[in-house]
């Protein structure tokens, strides 16, 4: 007797043909079912990938771009997913090999390897912000206040003594324009009404060390001022549009001016400063003199 296996799809069904001699050999035939096309839609292994984190450049985004597959199973070389589109986190800086396995339904399999460069990004370049009318030319344009309730939104008297120094550094050998505070117009313990502040808001990059420079002038200290005669240039944390919000701000760094050598001759200043989370900072200055007291040539920038 010999059986004949006729394999149709999922179904098996064995018949039995007599009239053969006994002890013949049994072969199996594996036949079509019936109404069945050969799988024209093989699966093709693909993919890409792209470090998308900001926070961590060891992390690799993959995206699957294979076709008719089912089951993924990725070889990171130091370690393995079988999610669709996985990501993970290299060890650092290097060079890696990836490779991708799929199938599909009928067990049919392709694969894929690529070699990947994950790549530190270079640090962005430090903003470097413009202090419109730093060197005070165009009277009190860009230092005012949108409003002050309880105050004044005039930030400081123009005057003509300011530096005889230029805002490019050079030496004019006569005065310009500059800020001048003076007893009725100073804050501090001298604070009123008619107080008057100086103000700017910046956008700076994040957590990035800065320089604020400037040059001030005294023209007199009699000591009859508490503390002493100065000017006072503050980098605040935060943008304000009420004069009356800044009076209370954070204040990253203070920066004071008192260096009295009469009018018309100037100090220069520098502070640095560590910007905040934000870059959201701002210029807020005043002065507290019994006479006159004068600012010029304010300037902002990254520290080299």
């Amino acid at each position: 007797m010999k059986s004949i296996l006729y394999k149709t799809g999922k179904l098996f069904t064995m018949l039995f043909i007599l009239g053969f001699a006994f002890g013949s050999c049994v072969d199996d035939f594996e036949l079509p079912e019936a109404g069945s096309i050969a799988d024209a839609t093989l699966p093709s292994a693909g993919f890409s990938f792209s470090q998308t984190d900001p926070e961590d450049f060891r992390v690799v985004t993959f995206t699957n771009e294979s076709a008719s597959a089912t089951m993924y199973n990725w070889n990171f070389g130091a370690g393995n997913s079988t999610e669709k589109n996985p990501s993970f986190t290299f060890e650092g800086e290097g060079t890696y090999t990836v490779s991708l396995s799929v199938s599909d339904a009928n067990g049919v399999t392709d694969a894929i390897t690529k070699t990947i460069d994950v790549i530190k990004p270079e640090e962005p370049d430090a903003i470097v912000p413009t202090v419109n009318n730093g060197d005070f030319t165009g009277g009190q344009d860009g230092w005012k206040f949108e409003s002050f309730t309880g105050g004044t939104t005039s930030p400081y008297n123009s005057s003509s003594d300011g530096s005889p120094i230029d805002y490019d550094g050079n030496d004019t050998g006569a005065k310009t324009a500059g800020a001048k505070w003076t007893n009725g117009t100073s804050a501090a313990h001298l604070l009123s009404s008619s107080s008057r502040f100086a103000y700017q808001a910046f956008q700076v990059s994040a957590n990035t060390t800065y320089v604020v420079e400037w040059e001030h002038s005294i023209k007199n200290d009699k000591d009859d001022v508490t503390g002493g005669d100065r000017v006072v240039l503050n980098i605040i944390d935060g943008h304000y549009s009420d004069g009356k919000d800044a009076l209370s701000a954070p204040i990253i760094v203070e920066s004071v001016g008192d260096v009295a050598i009469g009018k018309g001759n100037f100090t220069l200043l520098k502070a640095e400063f560590d910007s905040n989370e934000s870059g959201q900072i701002a210029i807020w200055m005043y002065g507290v003199t019994s006479e006159d007291a004068y600012a010029d040539n304010i300037k902002l920038y990254p520290k080299e």
